[in-house]
């Protein structure tokens, strides 16, 4: 409550703040705010019974971190006819002074998380990272922490970031990265201080190191302040000094945030704090290790200023009795400190298990160890076992772009992530009755028949860029696979022979536009060609013929200077859509000529290091340019600065760039190729069913999110649109290309009983068929109602799989009858989103549960109620879905926390219309 009274020091008038939920409320003719606590603090509810939790085990010491996988191949790509090019003087150069990596590294990373850092300024003037939970920004003074909050609209779903605290040294001029992998990197102030900054963690760490400034501080005043778990009854405007012993917690004003600020023992602060400010000063020459971390994000619920609170004027202890728990897990592991980390991928007898190996530390040696606090997203808690390595916090926790993020704490310093094994196919089989229009389709419709498919002259050349060369050559692979199972042959072989052909010439570098090395970022770049149109009006249509303008030998490249030419791929842009068509293409014919595989293995090697080095052996790419392991998908913006951070689109074709590689892998004996590809298509498939397939019945994003596909994730933003348009059926349409195998894998046929009509009723308008659009929409269909998708295939004209038909030019009316029959109504053992079979998780204790193992095995639901299910679904009756009342997209979204956008369910509105089609799914054929 607030009263008016006279200052003591200055007699004028001023606003008097009482109560531990105490806010600031303006009289007129007031000056100041300052506290007073002699109105009491408001109650906290009492909270339900429940039992004591188990104590925490004995914290385990900290590992050398395993050793790096082996290179798949360390050659010189310039050795393998990649022509060489320096681009360090021109302007799509590194920025070198932001670079200083300690093991002097050549390759530069160009996609991973953290290259926002290092990158120039984008349009917004902030290089954002995104650390998850927070938002970080590395500025030459130091390093900006933000945490965002949500703002849904119809189409778009963005993190908002208008407040951010500041940690600086006091003398930064310049930073710079000198240590990365795959989920950490550290950034370096000129010495003076230090950031290992670690993907889920909720600390951010800084090192001082002879700091002539120190400081922490927010743009923001402070509620209410304590120090050591103490209340300051009335905190100094100018500065009072503390010794800290441990830590000071700030409720801050603007956001009704809580923030934590740990400091090495006995620590002397000056600390400034009011309504309008707060800083936390070190003394001169400051050397010691801070930590800043958030534990609440809607404190008192007042002022309705904070937008992650369940209601307005409701703090999150109201609905979250048990919210300190959060609190007291980041207390537990605020001594634990990350310097590197380690990512590996094995394979078990139950699947592929990806574990984060961190090398820690205590971060101030006099104090107690503890146990490691990370931060599990929905789709992490979906594969992490229960077998009593971990404990996850249910209460408190993080609303971000990736839904609730909840705490998770290590009983050691590696995270494990069980991804079961699932069978990838090259085809498939088909359903027998249907064989005969297959080959109808393929070999019986004379001039009409798809074994007559072939490239225009020009493309056969190289006078196009390598993502549409791509699709085209994996259109003939497909048809390769179709012909070699229906024991047609001598299509097969014309075929095969066309296709290996072409790739040979781009591998063989003939081709006008041509494959070549970027030794200064270290990544495989197209040339470009410059097209001119030659004029005969004397010739038949078209009257004339392209020609390459540029010499693409002498390195004369459009790439090079244009972000946009070929899809920006000189700038690393999609080099997994690709090159992962080139890499399919390789697989099918290694499959059926291993002579020629043993010719080009190297050179299809370089298009695999490329995209998917999963060794820092190799010096001459980076490691995973594409993949980030924490999120689970890829990123395929590359070395632009945006200010919706890192973004990808079509997560389909980047699952077919795992996919090929793996089946790279499988046809040339690789093992550790076959593995790399094999983990990240299990990967991207489970975070496609969390991010890009909105599921039904988890809060993921918010209800005003309208639809139930998304069609690009950033860092920052989620979009229900495309990079080519806004058309609903291209956002749905993306995400099937191309129509394999593996397609149906990442499509859930529950998700598709929701998902289907919609797209079906964008599809609705002529330009969805002209655009070649609407063959997706039938792939889809097929997965649901294997008929009705039959019966509008046949339908198809011919015109829709063109070579002018953006959507179908890369898919053939055989592929799609054979996806059809194949996969239509297909009976899966288990589906990813099946799992797990964890519903909570505890030390030292096996909570696996057995009768959900034994019920996936039989295609049926998880059993029992998990954690962060916000509703259940249910069958209508006689659907042929009986089984779904189960858990189905599982994340961790916690029944104390469904609240937290609107208090509301997903399942309202426009999604609450959408009635699920077909005659259901798990069906035999």
């Amino acid at each position: 409550m607030g009263v008016v009274t006279k200052n003591p020091k200055t007699g004028a008038k001023a606003c008097r703040m009482t109560g531990g939920k105490a806010h600031q409320i303006k009289k007129e003719g007031s000056k100041a705010c300052f506290w007073d606590r002699s109105g009491g603090a408001s109650p906290r509810p009492k909270p339900s019974p429940r039992p004591p939790p188990k104590p925490l085990p004995t914290p385990k010491p900290s590992k050398s971190l395993p050793a790096d996988l082996e290179p798949v191949s360390t050659v010189n790509p310039a050795e393998l006819g990649y022509l060489p090019v320096d681009r360090s003087k021109t302007e799509a150069k590194p920025l070198y002074h932001l670079l200083c990596f300690d093991d002097k590294r050549i390759p530069k990373a160009t996609n991973h998380w953290w290259v926002p850092a290092v990158l120039g300024p984008n349009a917004a003037g902030k290089n954002y990272v995104t650390t998850l939970p927070y938002v970080v920004n590395a500025e030459k003074y130091g390093l900006e922490v933000a945490y965002p909050w949500i703002m849904s609209q119809k189409n778009i779903v963005q993190n908002i970031v208008n407040r951010h605290w500041s940690i600086v040294p006091g003398s930064g001029e310049s930073y710079c990265v000198r240590r990365a992998d795959e989920v950490t990197f550290t950034v370096n102030w000129g010495g003076t201080m230090e950031s290992t900054l670690v993907r889920g963690s909720p600390y951010i760490t800084a090192n001082f190191k002879h700091a002539p400034a120190a400081s922490i501080g927010a743009g923001q005043g402070v509620r209410t302040l304590l120090i050591d778990g103490e209340e300051i009854p009335s905190p100094s405007v100018s500065g009072a000094k503390y010794t800290v012993k441990r830590k000071v917690t700030a409720i801050l004003r603007d956001s009704d945030e809580s923030w934590v600020i740990y400091v090495p023992p006995n620590t002397p602060l000056t600390i400034k704090a009011s309504p309008s400010t707060f800083a936390v000063n070190f003394q001169e020459g400051f050397s010691g290790v801070t930590r800043l971390a958030m534990v609440n994000n809607c404190t008192t619920g007042l002022d309705n200023v904070s937008p992650h609170c369940p209601a307005k004027d409701t703090p999150n202890e109201e609905y979250d009795p048990y919210i300190k728990d959060y609190e007291d897990a980041v207390d537990a592991g605020s001594n634990v400190c990350t310097e590197k980390a380690a990512t590996t991928y094995t394979k078990t007898e139950t699947g592929t298990l990806v574990e984060f190996h961190y090398q820690d530390k205590k971060c101030w040696k006099d104090l107690p160890d503890g146990h490691l606090l990370m931060v599990a997203l929905p789709h992490h808690l979906s594969v992490t076992p229960c077998e009593g390595q971990t404990r996850v916090i249910k209460s408190g926790g993080h609303r971000n772009l990736r839904g609730l993020s909840l705490g998770l704490q290590l009983a050691g310093h590696t995270w494990p992530l069980l991804y079961p094994s699932y069978d990838i196919p090259w085809i498939g089989e088909p359903d027998k009755k249907k064989l005969e229009t297959i080959r109808w389709a393929l070999v019986g419709r004379n001039e009409s028949s798809d074994e007559h498919y072939d490239v225009r002259y020009d493309m056969k050349d190289g006078m196009i860029d390598p993502y549409n060369m791509g699709k085209l050559l994996a259109k003939m692979g497909r048809l390769v696979l179709i012909s070699d199972q229906l024991s047609e042959t001598n299509a097969r072989d014309k075929m095969l022979d066309r296709m290996r052909t072409y790739i040979s010439r781009w591998l063989d570098h003939t081709t006008k536009n041509l494959l070549i090395y970027d030794k200064t970022w270290g990544g495989v770049i197209s040339c470009g060609c410059q097209y001119i149109w030659i004029e005969r009006r004397d010739w038949p249509e078209p009257h004339g013929y392209p020609i390459c303008g540029n010499n693409a030998s002498k390195l004369e490249c459009p790439t090079l200077a244009d972000p946009n030419f070929d899809f920006g791929n000189a700038y690393y842009n999609d080099h997994h859509f690709h090159y992962g068509y080139f890499i399919y293409s390789a697989a099918v014919v290694a499959k059926f000529d291993q002579a020629w595989a043993q010719k080009y293995n190297e050179k299809v090697l370089a298009l695999i290091r490329d995209i998917a080095n999963p060794s820092p052996k190799d010096k001459y790419f980076t490691t995973f340019r594409y993949f980030d392991f924490f999120v689970g998908h890829s990123w395929a913006l590359g070395i632009y600065s945006d200010p919706n951070g890192k973004g990808q689109e079509s997560t389909s074709e980047a699952v077919n760039a795992w996919y090929g590689i793996h089946l790279y892998g499988k046809a040339t004996n690789q093992p550790l190729i076959a593995l790399t590809g094999e983990t990240m298509v299990q990967m991207e498939t489970v975070s496609t069913n969390f991010y890009w397939h909105v599921p039904q019945n988890i809060d993921i994003y918010p209800k005003e999110f309208h639809h139930t596909m998304v069609g690009i994730v950033h860092d920052l933003i989620v979009e229900f649109q495309t990079y080519f348009g806004a058309n609903g059926f291209f956002v749905h349409g993306i995400q099937l290309l191309p129509i394999t195998p593996i397609v149906h894998l990442m499509f859930h046929p529950y998700w598709v009983q929701w998902g289907f009509p919609r797209f079906k009723e964008y599809c609705g308008d002529s330009f969805c068929t002209e655009s070649g659009f609407v063959t997706f929409m039938i792939a889809e269909h097929a997965m649901i109602d294997k008929d009705a998708a039959w019966t509008e295939a046949m339908a198809l004209p011919d015109k829709v799989f063109a070579l002018e038909t953006a959507g179908g030019n890369g898919n053939s009316l055989a592929n799609t009858l054979y996806f059809i029959s194949a996969w239509g109504n297909h009976k899966r053992e288990r589906w990813m989103s099946d799992e797990p079979t964890c519903t909570k998780w505890e030390f030292e204790v096996d909570t696996t549960d057995t009768k959900a193992e034994k019920a996936n095995a039989k295609s049926t639901a998880v059993v029992g109620e998990h954690p962060l299910i916000v509703s259940k679904p249910r069958a209508k009756k006689g659907s042929g879905l009986p089984w779904l009342m189960g858990v189905l997209l599982v994340a961790v979204v916690l029944g104390v926390a469904a609240y937290q956008f609107s208090g509301q369910g997903m399942l309202g509105e426009e999604r609450a219309e959408i009635v699920p089609q077909g005659v259901g799914y798990g069906t035999e054929h």
